[in-house]
């Protein structure tokens, strides 16, 4: 393969998936439309629903925040009754942000705004990306 062909497939490839994430954008974007809470208050949720809860660590880690950030965001969420913080009990300085009941039925919520066909093709191409890309790397 000559250097230009390489080049080519390297545009083509960053091409790809610059497209793919302005997509994932606004995916995001028709998540949050017309709710009160911000998209990285709503990812969060999404978060802690796919991870079964998170500390605060690997929340800082996800966002590349500070821990002050992450207390920030998890208060505001905690006030609004979506979130709780639960100790461990054989280390109760760790602990863990996990979703309330009412927290779990917003994300739910949130889905429902697309048609389940939809969410299934979304699903199905993702992961069919993820596993090339796990053959890949």
């Amino acid at each position: 393969m000559s250097e230009n062909d390489q080049m080519n497939k390297v545009k083509l490839i960053m091409s790809e998936m610059l497209e793919l994430q302005q997509k994932s954008k606004r995916f995001v974007n028709l998540l949050s439309e017309g709710e009160s809470l911000s998209q990285n208050q709503l990812i969060l949720l999404l978060q802690l629903e796919i991870n079964g809860g998170m500390k605060a660590t690997d929340i800082a880690d996800f966002f590349n925040v500070t821990p002050g950030a992450v207390t920030s965001m998890c208060d505001k969420l905690e006030k609004l009754n979506l979130v709780q913080r639960v100790r461990k009990s054989e280390d109760r300085r760790v602990v863990k942000m996990v979703l309330t009941n009412i927290g779990r039925d917003k994300v739910h919520e949130i889905f429902l705004k697309f048609p389940q066909e939809k969410l299934t093709n979304i699903a199905k191409v993702l992961m069919d990306i993820n596993k090339l890309m796990n053959k890949i790397f």
